[in-house]
């Protein structure tokens, strides 16, 4: 594979070192800047921040093709700038049996610095070898990981590429998301009726005991084979001895069929309706669709592409069912063909966050491959 893995794992160290939490991506979006111009790449910020509420805006750049290349069909490498929490004073400490971590008290920020890292090894090596190279494009999203807010506020119609190459599948080397899921979150409210609860608890309508009557008969969990429904936070009552008036319920449902997820949603606000109704309160609720859900068919270019990469690397290749979501929900949403490709981190959104030296070196290897496919 011959990448310089001592040079790799420099940068993807540094990297980690800014901090980036979601929406407060401006230094790493400064520094990548820098890496990407001194790499000859043509890079923008956008004003997306404006509308996202981050400190940034996305990175989108381009570098043209060389040689007899120059005229090929550009392709789109993509990462996420931004870590979940804690991420602030992130420490990489790199281990002698080849794996990186963090200090323990914070995550890592493999989760997307690998990605970032790779992305750029691959282009400095084959500037440094004067390869030949189709045009290249790169974006570097903000907020990913709330609800992919960078990418669906970034304008795909200045994008040149048909195909767009993620790197942000949590698995083993190989790995690809053969489907990730619509996600909606919503908010139900149930309105009721206030009395004293010592004095006149008839006077009141408990908004609480139907919405409690509501979330038991819902299917939470596993709905079905491909759909999820959680009920995370209730909030209900003024006091122990006040009947309460309101309760709202927040939740999420994720499916791997769009139409199931509208299809759950409306029969969970119907069970809370059905269920406000027959105590005389009343039930209303909001959602929001923050993924729409895809599935990468077997002829699809973009796996086609990447599979032939694996193969010349002798790596095999797997695909998975993911219910996370990632910018490539975005991408296909917007019309463009993309794949969500695995990178090594491990027990992401953790502190016990890792990558792996080798792996890292092998997704810059398959990173490169890509670009010069």
């Amino acid at each position: 594979m011959d990448v310089n893995q001592t040079r790799l794992v420099q940068l993807f160290t540094s990297l980690t070192a800014i901090d980036a939490e979601s929406f407060h991506e401006r230094k790493m979006a400064d520094h990548l800047m820098d890496l990407l111009e001194g790499l000859g790449v043509s890079v923008t910020m956008d004003e997306s921040g404006k509308a996202t509420g981050s400190d940034a805006g996305n990175l989108f750049g381009s570098l043209p093709g060389t040689g007899e290349r120059a005229g090929e069909e550009p392709l789109l490498f993509l990462a996420h700038m931004d870590t979940v929490a804690p991420g602030r004073g992130k420490r990489a400490n790199v281990r002698e049996d080849g794996t990186i971590t963090s200090d323990g008290t914070t995550v890592l920020g493999a989760d997307d610095m690998t990605a970032a890292a790779s992305i750029l090894e691959a282009v400095r090596e084959i500037k440094e070898t004067g390869t030949p190279h189709r045009p290249l494009e790169f974006l570097f999203t903000t907020a990913e990981e709330a609800y992919t807010v960078g990418a669906s506020a970034f304008d795909f119609s200045r994008v040149r590429s048909k195909e767009v190459f993620a790197f942000d599948c949590s698995d083993r080397m190989g790995s690809y998301s053969q489907t990730e899921p619509t996600l909606i979150s919503f908010s139900i409210t149930v309105k009721g009726r206030a009395a004293h609860a010592g004095f006149e608890p008839e006077q009141g309508i408990n908004a609480l005991l139907a919405a409690a009557r509501a979330i038991a008969s819902l299917p939470l969990g596993r709905a079905d084979d491909h759909t999820t429904l959680n009920i995370g936070l209730v909030q209900s009552g003024t006091g122990t001895n006040v009947v309460p008036a309101l309760a709202i319920c927040q939740g999420e449902i994720r499916s791997l069929v769009h139409e199931d997820a509208l299809a759950l949603y409306e029969k969970t606000l119907a069970c809370f309706q059905k269920e406000a109704a027959a105590i005389g309160a009343t039930a209303s609720g909001e959602k929001v669709i923050h993924l729409t859900a895809y599935r990468i068919e077997k002829e699809d270019p973009a796996l086609g592409r990447y599979q032939k990469v694996l193969e010349e690397l002798h790596l095999p290749a797997y695909q998975k069912v993911q219910y996370g979501g990632s910018d490539i929900n975005v991408v296909r949403r917007k019309g463009l063909d993309g794949i969500c490709i695995a990178n090594p981190m491990y027990r992401a959104h953790t502190c016990a966050e890792y990558t792996v030296i080798r792996e890292l070196a092998e997704l810059a290897a398959i990173v490169r491959g890509l670009m010069l496919s």
